[in-house]
C-alpha cells in the first residue's frame, strides 16, 4: 500500500493461502494486513480490504475468507467486524507457528465472511 498523493509506501493488505492443520486447511484463503502505526485510523485498511474482498469473491471465485488475530489486537478484530466478516468462536485457536516464550500470542480468534454474506451485505446496503 502506499499513499495516493506521493506514492510512499505505508504498508500492505493482501490475501493469501494459508495452512495452519488442522485450524484452517490447507487451501484457506486469508486477508491479512498491516500497516505504520502514524496512518492507523484513517481508513486505508477497510479501504484495501473491503476492495480485496470484493476481488476475492468476484473474480477469484473463493466461497470463503477468513481473518485472525490475537484477542488483544482489537484495532484488527474493529476491522474485521466494520468488513462485515463474522467472529466465529468455534474457530478460534491457538496459533501451532508462536513460540512457547510468547504464550500471550498463542490464542486467536477467527473472523470469517462467505461470498454469500458479501452478496447480502450489498443487498441490504441497496436496499
Amino acid at each position: 500500500m502506499a499513499l495516493k498523493a506521493d506514492d510512499r509506501p505505508i504498508g500492505f493488505c493482501g490475501l493469501a493461502y494459508t495452512d495452519l492443520d488442522p485450524y484452517l486447511p490447507k487451501g484457506t484463503v486469508e486477508i491479512g494486513w498491516r500497516l505504520a502505526h502514524p496512518f492507523w485510523g484513517k481508513g486505508y485498511i477497510s479501504e484495501a480490504a473491503r476492495d480485496l474482498l470484493r476481488y476475492g469473491f468476484e473474480e477469484k471465485g473463493l466461497c470463503e475468507i477468513v481473518s485472525f488475530a490475537i484477542p488483544e489486537n482489537t484495532r484488527s478484530t474493529a476491522v474485521m467486524a466494520r468488513l462485515g466478516m463474522y467472529r466465529d468462536p468455534a474457530r478460534d485457536f491457538n496459533h501451532p507457528r508462536i513460540p512457547a516464550d510468547k504464550p500471550q500470542l498463542v490464542r486467536h480468534v477467527l473472523y470469517a465472511m462467505t461470498r454469500a454474506d458479501l452478496q447480502a451485505q450489498r443487498a441490504k446496503a441497496g436496499a
